[in-house]
C-alpha cells in the first residue's frame, strides 16, 4: 500500500512540475555597445636558425636584446610583457638523392604578448620592432595586433542591464498579446556572447618599414551580451 502511495505522490509531483513549467514565457534579450579601445595587444615572435642549437639560441638572444630595447624606449611595463612560448626544434630538409629527411640545423622561436597602453604609438612601435637587424637567419615577426579596452568590464555590465530590460519588454508584449499577466521572474541567465577583441593580422618586414611609416586604425570594439529570462504568468 505504501509503495502505491509513494508512486502516486511521485506522479503528482511530476504533473505539478510540468504544469508549472508550462506557465512560463521564455524570452531572450540582446544588447550591444561600442567603446573606443585604449589598449593594443601585439603578438611578437623572435626567431633564429643555425647549424647548432647553441648558436641558434645565442642569435635569438641577440635579437631579443634589440626587442627589449624597443620595449624600454616605449616605456612598456614588465607586467605588460609575457613570453607565452619558447621552442627549440631541429629543422629538416628532404634529400632527393637519399629520399630521406636530413637535419639542416635548429630553429629557436620565442613568442611574446605585449600590451601597449598608448595606442597612438602603435604604428611607431611596429616600425621600431622591424629593424634592419633582421637577416636570413634571425629576426622579429609581428603576427597580429588586437584592440581592447580596460573599460570592457564596465561596458559589459551596463549592456547586461540593457539586455535584461529588452527581455522584459519582449515578455510584456507577448503576455499582452496572449491575454495573460506576468506574476514574477522565474529565472534569468546570462549568455555572455560578447564579441572578442578583433585581431588585425599582418606580416611586417624591412621593406615595408623603409617604404613608409606604419599606420593602423583602431575603430571601435563591439561588446554584445545576451540574457534568457523566464517569466511566470497566470
Amino acid at each position: 500500500m505504501s509503495k502505491i502511495l509513494s508512486c502516486a505522490l511521485l506522479a503528482l509531483t511530476l504533473v505539478t512540475s510540468v504544469a508549472h513549467a508550462d506557465n512560463l514565457i521564455v524570452v531572450n534579450g540582446v544588447a550591444e555597445r561600442g567603446l573606443d579601445p585604449n589598449l593594443v595587444n601585439i603578438s611578437i615572435s623572435v626567431w633564429a636558425k643555425a647549424p647548432a642549437a647553441k648558436q641558434a639560441q645565442q642569435m635569438a638572444a641577440s635579437q631579443f636584446k634589440n626587442v627589449k630595447k624597443v620595449f624600454e624606449d616605449f616605456k612598456i611595463k614588465k607586467e605588460d610583457i609575457q613570453t607565452d612560448n619558447y621552442s627549440l626544434n631541429p629543422e629538416y630538409e628532404y634529400d632527393q638523392k637519399t629520399q630521406q629527411n636530413k637535419m639542416t640545423g635548429f630553429r629557436v622561436t620565442q613568442s611574446l604578448q605585449v600590451t601597449l597602453r598608448k595606442i597612438d604609438d602603435a604604428g611607431n612601435f611596429l616600425d621600431a620592432i622591424v629593424s634592419d637587424k633582421k637577416t636570413q637567419t634571425s629576426g622579429v615577426n609581428v603576427s597580429s595586433l588586437t584592440w581592447d579596452s580596460d573599460k570592457r568590464m564596465q561596458v559589459e555590465t551596463a549592456a547586461l542591464g540593457d539586455a535584461v530590460r529588452a527581455a522584459k519588454v519582449k515578455a510584456e508584449e507577448i503576455a499582452k498579446a496572449a491575454g495573460v499577466k506576468i506574476k514574477a521572474v522565474g529565472k534569468i541567465t546570462s549568455n555572455q556572447s560578447q564579441s572578442p577583441p578583433q585581431p588585425f593580422y599582418a606580416t611586417f618586414n624591412k621593406a615595408i618599414a623603409e617604404a613608409a611609416s606604419t599606420d593602423v586604425a583602431s575603430g571601435q570594439i563591439k561588446v554584445r551580451v545576451e540574457v534568457t529570462a523566464e517569466y511566470e504568468i497566470n
